[in-house]
């Protein structure tokens, strides 16, 4: 499923002395499969274009296209597509309100009118896929730890089968373990079921080890879009928007500099540690 942005503004409030511009001639095609990182200091944007991608807003201009048809050209397709795309929000636990975690997963294809038995299905499906175990289905959402609320909060999305995830900063709030962990979870998701999906985020690091591709915004619009490599190779423009380079680049930047072998363009920890082993080698069959 291929989704299209064309020239889409959002005025909040228009008309009246509040009017605010918050995205202006967005122009953007999302293609299936792809797993895009959306980045953009607070203010940007972002939060208000990814309301866009499933009809909870309507643009003041322009348009959303999801396989070449307007998402607002009827009101059946418009209740279609937010099965098909799944949003889910900053700090979902919020959404949670069921008695039980299985109730809250089972709560969107409930409403898809589906059999009882298709229902349970699809909520051991999205647990598998969104990692939250089984001993949790009957305990009350608000039983867990902020990590699980997350998982449960997206399993209530993948058990509707989006074809599109869209996640609006999923790890705010979480220590570093529980980041890890959920963005494992959705890395793993997105090998397994080849979903297209959306990663919203602030974090650098982040990004960089997740996602292939990213759009950048700023001030309402979209600014730069491109590669890992390609966006992250303009720091200094990145700097000057309030954003940054992961804090892994910035040291093999400086060691490059120092005049160590190493290349400047490693976003990932993986990738870091896997060129210092290589030097520590070199260095050792040099000693020997």
């Amino acid at each position: 499923m291929n989704l299209e942005i064309k020239n889409l503004s959002h005025i909040y409030m228009p008309g009246t002395a509040f009017s605010t511009v918050a995205i202006k001639n967005i122009n953007l095609t999302i293609h299936s499969g792809e797993f895009i990182g959306l980045i953009g200091h607070s203010g940007s944007g972002k939060s208000t274009l990814i309301q866009h991608l499933n009809g909870l807003l309507k643009g003041t201009e322009g348009e959303i296209l999801i396989d070449g048809k307007n998402i607002f050209a009827d009101k059946g397709m418009l209740k279609e597509l937010r099965f098909k795309v799944g949003l889910v929000f900053q700090y979902p636990e919020a959404q949670l309100f069921e008695e039980t975690v299985y109730a809250d997963i089972a709560f969107g294809p409930k409403n898809m009118g589906l059999s009882d038995d298709e229902i349970d299905k699809r909520v051991k499906e999205a647990i598998s896929l969104s990692g939250v175990k089984e001993e949790l289905l009957d305990k009350s959402p608000f039983d867990l730890s902020g990590g699980q609320k997350r998982r449960v909060a997206i399993a209530g999305v993948l058990a509707m089968k989006p074809e599109i995830l869209i996640l609006d900063e999923p790890t705010a709030g979480l220590d570093p373990k529980g980041r890890r962990s959920i963005l494992n979870s959705i890395k793993n998701l997105h090998k397994k079921t080849g979903m297209t999906v959306i990663l919203v985020s602030h974090s650098m690091e982040d990004i960089a080890n997740n996602v292939e591709r990213i759009v950048v915004m700023n001030q309402g619009t979209v600014v730069m879009d491109g590669t890992v490599d390609e966006i992250f190779s303009n720091s200094n423009y990145l700097s000057g928007i309030g954003l940054g380079i992961p804090a892994v680049t910035k040291v093999f930047s400086k060691l490059s500099e120092a005049g160590y072998a190493v290349p400047k363009n490693i976003y990932t920890v993986e990738s870091a540690v896997e060129i210092i082993k290589k030097l520590l080698e070199k260095e050792v069959n040099n000693d020997q």
